[in-house]
């Protein structure tokens, strides 16, 4: 259940968003799979899975919700493979070349007669609202993926007003400052970065297991490339990746804090409870210390 990837959005006006209303909502969108001729399902689930039919989970002023996405498998090459072959088999009866349209249709043919047939495959992505300070979290590194769970939020609740959060100022400058000066207090480089040339986006450099104060990272930052993307430690606690568009990847709560959420019962939903309570309050002051490093959020129009 720890998130490994942090996207963050701030509402942009309150809205009436309480645990009851928003399980009400979700239930009415409940997730259900696929049928013989569905190409994909997308709905929502209890967080807790099979141990709970609540579909939000509250804990401390949070609440997590989680949604499930199931689609067909359906190889591209398998279904060129059935078409080239009725292709070949039409011609040969007709006498003559398949038309642009007709290959279309013996395409989307195909598709339908494969999917009654095809395996499914799923997915699950979780989120959580912070109601004191405003923010939907949600654990994807896909900006896609995210964008497709707000979309399915939206529509189940009839409206959610939230944007990306954004800080102030230029967050590749303020990150190669760090890279080229000092990390911030309470913030430690680690041993990844993306360096890219604000010139030419395509030109980029990427360095792993590297120490990023070396002189070949200081020559790239010299010849004018900027940090778009740098590997941090913040106090010992969480390791993660920042990216100059604010989304965190590859987000790794340290041992020492995941300790902190044991509990010996070996209840599944207690420990839930428990991992929830400790990672929400440890996101919250990484949130917060990182926000103070870039001045602040920006405040909307």
């Amino acid at each position: 259940m720890w998130f490994k990837n942090l996207r963050i959005y701030r509402f942009t006006k309150d809205i009436d968003l309480t645990p009851d209303t928003l399980e009400i909502a979700l239930h009415q969108q409940d997730f259900t799979p696929c049928t013989n001729m569905d190409f994909s399902r997308y709905g929502w689930v209890p967080p807790l899975g099979k141990d709970s039919e609540q579909y939000t989970h509250s804990c401390g002023g949070y609440t997590m919700i989680c949604a499930r996405k199931q689609e067909k498998i359906l190889p591209p090459a398998a279904i060129n493979e059935m078409v080239e072959e009725k292709v070949i088999d039409f011609e040969a009866a007709q006498a003559r070349s398949v038309y642009r349209n007709e290959k279309r249709t013996i395409k989307e043919d195909v598709i339908h007669t494969l999917l009654p047939r095809a395996l499914t495959r799923s997915y699950l992505v979780y989120a959580y609202f912070d109601q004191k300070n405003k923010l939907l979290i949600i654990d994807s590194a896909s900006s896609n993926k995210a964008e497709e769970f707000m979309d399915h939020l939206r529509a189940t609740l009839g409206s959610l007003p939230v944007v990306p959060l954004k800080c102030h100022g230029d967050a590749a400058n303020v990150m190669t400052h760090w890279l080229q000066d000092k990390s911030p207090d309470n913030f430690e480089l680690d041993n990844e970065c993306e360096l890219q040339n604000p010139r030419e986006s395509k030109n980029i450099v990427r360095c792993k297991n590297q120490e990023l104060e070396s002189a070949e990272i200081m020559s790239h930052l010299k010849a004018g490339k900027r940090v778009i993307q740098l590997a941090l430690i913040w106090r010992d606690a969480i390791r993660f990746v920042f990216a100059d568009d604010f989304s965190i990847k590859r987000l790794r709560f340290e041992d020492i804090i995941q300790e902190q959420a044991e509990d010996d019962n070996n209840d599944r939903a207690t420990q839930f409870d428990q991992d929830f309570a400790v990672m929400t309050l440890q996101i919250h002051e990484f949130i917060k210390e990182l926000l103070e490093e870039f001045g602040g959020l920006e405040k909307s129009d």
